[in-house]
């Protein structure tokens, strides 16, 4: 065969193991949609099989590096979910069966944290932390099950003998620089956080820092406290009238499907099926400023998908390892909808009524960004020594230190996301806030409201997923990913 024939058919074999995965990557979010919705599977939904030969054929055809690197990962990412399924499943199901006992109310375990969005009374957030310790303390050899056989894979099957080498060559980056940003980010803010943090609980709760709990943190950044101050006309098409302003439409966009389902407060998500042609948002009713934050924030990753260039190839815009510059889009949506310039102009509240809900809502943010930060901190420090159930106690040692709130040893594992995704939240906040830096120097300070904006915003999402958050702000915006621009912003609203 001639040199020409063998790159022919080299070629030919890359194109149908691509078209392939693609097809898979979209069968999972097919079915994930079809289970978040409720609709549950049967069994000839399953997955297509993937064997271990598979994975190095596409390594052998692909490489490890680049844009072909990242078929190898999506292949990677295929194999380890059909091996963790059947250990995921277990776990999920005695999750599902799990119930917290409050007086005479049964909290299941998967709505505790709707439960304490809600519910103001502090001894019942104190019988409810009781509850849930004892649950994880249960629930916990089957969720360490379920990573120790993550951790089997990658090391006897896929020859990574360590989880951060694995995540590293995945991302590209070194979570050891990544895990001393957010140290230094800690460092930066730990002073504003600790000025404003217990006076904020005490004008909310009653309480002191001191005998408060994660749960409590729930509570106090569930904001419902605030609710009596949300205007009840909100709708969908209310909000959809502002978009429109951008010429983005919500209604009329065949590719985007919203639906509005379960209680205020459930978790909301965003399923690209298929990008940028079917894109769905679970969520629920809009009664209250969390379940707008939702809305938003979803809205933040549908857009970017649904205008994502179609010509763009499945590497582009489909097999992506991070999903920190979608996370960007979604919390520029989530902060602007809370912003003072948001509430008393789009939503007409009083200056005085959008002056609390902001405020409120900064604290909110800097807590959520110093929780991502303290979280990733710990993670890379734990896998760093091979710490999976051991590393309970630096866990609870250094949330409490940073946050102020107790954590229970055992939430850990039920805290820890897979793939360092608390890397992807603590870039995106600190993201978010050099994009609306960058509309607020291009688009004006009353970016929010000028059409332009539409217009930058679609030139963003048409180049899709072709780079990470880190290199989209570098080529698109000539400005690094930074905390400078997320402090600045931040303790100025706190201390206006």
């Amino acid at each position: 065969m001639t040199g020409s024939g063998l790159q022919g058919l080299q070629n030919h074999v890359r194109n149908e193991w691509i078209e392939r995965l693609l097809n898979m990557t979209k069968a999972i979010r097919s079915r994930d949609f079809s289970l978040y919705l409720g609709a549950g599977h049967k069994r000839n939904d399953m997955l297509v099989p993937m064997e271990l030969a598979d994975v190095e054929k596409i390594k052998h055809a692909f490489g490890t590096v680049g844009f072909a690197g990242r078929v190898y990962y999506q292949a990677i990412d295929y194999f380890i979910r059909l091996k963790i399924e059947p250990f995921q499943a277990v776990l999920n199901t005695w999750m599902r069966g799990a119930k917290a006992r409050v007086g005479s109310r049964h909290i299941p375990f998967t709505e505790i944290i709707t439960w304490c969005q809600e519910t103001s009374d502090n001894q019942d957030r104190n019988t409810l932390a009781e509850e849930v310790r004892s649950i994880c303390a249960l629930l916990m050899p089957f969720s360490y099950a379920s990573w120790k056989a993550l951790l089997n894979v990658l090391k006897h099957d896929l020859g990574y003998p360590e989880y951060i080498a694995f995540c590293e060559g995945k991302r590209g980056i070194s979570l050891t620089e990544s895990g001393s940003q957010a140290q230094d980010f800690l460092g930066q803010t730990r002073e504003t956080y600790r000025y404003f943090i217990e006076p904020w609980l005490n004008r909310v709760t009653g309480m002191s820092l001191k005998p408060a709990s994660r749960f409590d943190a729930i509570y106090l950044l569930g904001l419902r406290y605030l609710d009596h101050l949300f205007p009840q006309s909100i709708t969908i098409e209310k909000i959809a009238d502002f978009f429109r302003k951008w010429g983005i439409d919500l209604i009329g966009n065949s590719a985007l499907h919203i639906h509005s389902k379960g209680v205020p407060g459930c978790q909301s998500y965003c399923i690209p099926v298929d990008i940028p042609g079917e894109i769905h948002i679970i969520t629920g009713p809009i009664k209250g400023w969390l379940d707008m934050e939702s809305l938003f924030h979803e809205l933040g990753h549908a857009l970017s998908f649904t205008y994502t260039d179609p010509a763009l190839s499945p590497e582009e815009k489909d097999f992506f390892q991070t999903w920190a510059l979608s996370e960007a889009f979604a919390f520029l949506f989530q902060r602007m909808c809370m912003s003072r310039e948001f509430l008393s102009e789009v939503l007409g509240l009083s200056s005085e009524n959008a002056e609390v809900v902001s405020s409120a809502h900064a604290m909110k943010w800097l807590t959520l960004t110093r929780r991502y930060a303290t979280k990733l901190v710990i993670e890379v420090e734990n896998f760093r020594l091979g710490r999976l159930k051991r590393g309970q106690p630096f866990y609870s040692e250094v949330m409490k230190r940073e946050s102020g709130f107790y954590y229970d040893p055992e939430t850990y594992l039920f805290d820890l996301m897979p793939d360092f995704y608390s890397l992807d939240y603590f870039q995106a906040f600190i993201g978010s806030a050099c994009l609306s830096e960058y509309l607020s120097e291009t688009a004006g300070a009353d970016w929010m409201r000028n059409p332009e904006t539409g217009n930058i915003l679609r030139c963003w999402w048409h180049n899709g997923n072709r780079v990470d958050l880190t290199s989209f702000l570098q080529e698109t915006l000539d400005r690094p990913l930074e905390s400078g621009s997320f402090i600045k912003v931040n303790q100025y609203e706190l201390r206006t």
